[in-house]
């Protein structure tokens, strides 16, 4: 690209950078997400063993993992909003 090329894209380098701010907020905002259901995975394993190691009840077992979904639900349905915009 030439001098005059890059004269008539100064306008829109604001543009250009906003869009870029956008999409690395977006993407960090997935990773997280990502990272937070894969800790409710865990917890939702840890629970499980637990159970079958008979140190939990199943009362508290059914009562902690409905607490968990309830978690990965609320970020699931996050998520499928984030994809509609």
């Amino acid at each position: 690209m030439g001098l005059l090329g890059s004269l008539a894209g100064l306008p829109f380098a604001p543009v250009k950078g906003l869009v870029a701010l956008a999409r690395q907020l977006q993407q960090q905002a997935e990773q997280e997400k990502e990272q937070e259901l894969a800790q409710l995975q865990g917890e939702l394993l840890e629970l499980e063993l637990r159970y079958d190691r008979g140190e939990m009840r199943r009362e508290d077992l059914d009562e902690k993992e409905a607490e968990l979904l309830r978690k990965v639900g609320a970020l699931a349905g996050a998520a499928a909003a984030g994809d509609q915009e």
